[in-house]
């Protein structure tokens, strides 16, 4: 007995089906399975993450940067470095720390003016502190007065940098001063 070629048709087609929603369950499986476990071992769940998201329990405390600039006409003004240079913030504040904390001078192959002032000195620990962020606020006030006519009295005569420290809790003094550098242009 013979089967129709209408039902050796709808035959093809089911195991076609079957194979299609076995190769789509077999990726989902595949993908469920990691999503699962890695919300079941998750340290924080959403309400208390959220919350705990100010926290700093890892670390003691930062240091933050406000930069500001005191005016040939004696006004001093913030200056936000991503208003001078249009790039992105985040980067502005990672290159004052590195400033600040010396590490361009802790890298293999250093600038030939680093190498030189590192060369003054008996090592690069020997340096002082943020031995070269009095550069990096002169370039920004450069920067700024460059857009300003120079008859301008809104054109810097002075860049300076303030940090202050924030411990990580909640309620803490945020804004305790820790030191300041300055500039003149």
């Amino acid at each position: 007995m013979e089967l129709d070629p209408e039902s050796k048709s709808d035959n093809y087609s089911n195991a076609q089906e079957r194979r299609v929603l076995t190769r789509y369950a077999v990726l989902t499986i595949a993908l469920l399975i990691p999503l699962v476990l890695s919300f079941v071992f998750i340290r924080n769940l959403y309400p208390f993450a959220a919350s705990t998201m100010m926290l700093r329990d890892r670390d003691p405390g930062s240091n933050y940067y406000i930069l500001r600039g005191e005016t040939v006409g004696g006004e001093t003004i913030d200056l936000p470095p991503i208003s001078l240079t249009n790039a992105l913030s985040g980067r502005h504040w990672g290159l004052v720390s590195a400033a600040v904390e010396n590490k361009p001078f802790q890298i293999s192959s250093l600038h030939p003016e680093n190498a030189q002032l590192t060369a003054a000195h008996s090592s690069a620990n020997d340096l002082p502190r943020a031995a070269r962020l009095e550069d990096l606020l002169r370039a920004w006030g450069r920067i700024y007065n460059s857009r300003l006519p120079e008859s301008s009295p809104q054109r810097l005569r002075l860049v300076k940098l303030d940090a202050y420290r924030w411990d990580g809790e909640i309620g803490a003094d945020y804004g305790r001063f820790v030191e300041s550098w300055k500039a003149a242009l």
